[in-house]
């Protein structure tokens, strides 16, 4: 009779479905203690927690130091950087200034010989861009063909605007009122010289020559004529 129980009992226990043992569920579970109180973190919140931290330290801002470090470093580059960046600006429009000069003696020279006009072509300071005066040659100039029928019928072929900055242009030898070049391309009037001065004084002071050929030449070297020669400003 015992031995029947037993297998109607074993047989049972093989019908049963299996359980799972609670422990087999439970989460990853960790126990700390922390002043003698027993906490439980779990996975999750540890990974909630490295990420709070790693967005505190993206969030954090400068230091009073370092922002006067900062402040200093910016303040020593710009003490180096806007002198330079002056100076640059300043032999830039010296460099304008002198080119566009040249380019109106050069151009008045070539149509000189180009019209072989007997009154020829004459490149003088005008304040109005359309009549030759007396000057300062910083208020501008005029390229002008003289008409050989009717010398008062007057041609701009090409008018510059008054020059910017505080530039000076100073007629040092030749006519003060400007040149006129002749139908051969020469020009009676040279030698004829413009001297370009900025605040900077003589150092930086660049020279334009026409001679007795008509030649147009620029000094290359500040402060010094196209020979050589230092410069001085008035």
């Amino acid at each position: 009779m015992s031995a029947r129980v037993a297998t109607h009992a074993a047989i049972a226990r093989l019908r049963m479905p299996a359980t799972l043992s609670y422990k087999s569920h439970r989460p990853c579970v960790r126990h700390v203690a922390f002043r003698g109180v027993v906490t439980r973190t779990s996975a999750s919140s540890k990974y909630v927690a490295l990420v709070w931290r790693h967005m505190k330290s993206l969030l954090r801002g400068f230091t009073l130091i370092e922002l006067l470090v900062s402040l200093t470093v910016a303040g020593i580059l710009a003490a180096i950087a806007v002198p330079a960046f002056n100076s640059f600006l300043q032999n830039d429009r010296d460099s304008g200034q002198v080119n566009s000069l040249v380019g109106s003696l050069s151009y008045a020279r070539s149509e000189a010989v180009k019209r072989a006009s007997p009154n020829g072509i004459a490149v003088c300071p005008s304040a109005d861009s359309l009549n030759c005066d007396a000057g300062p040659w910083t208020e501008g100039w005029i390229v002008t063909y003289i008409d050989p029928i009717i010398p008062a019928n007057t041609v701009v072929l090409q008018a510059i605007p008054a020059l910017s900055g505080t530039n000076t242009v100073t007629p040092v030898l030749g006519p003060a009122t400007g040149i006129t070049f002749a139908s051969n391309g020469g020009a009676p009037a040279a030698p004829f010289t413009l001297r370009i001065c900025d605040i900077r004084g003589a150092a930086f002071a660049r020279q334009v020559e026409v001679n007795a050929t008509g030649r147009v030449a620029a000094s290359q070297t500040p402060g010094f004529s196209v020979a050589g020669a230092a410069l001085a400003c008035p």
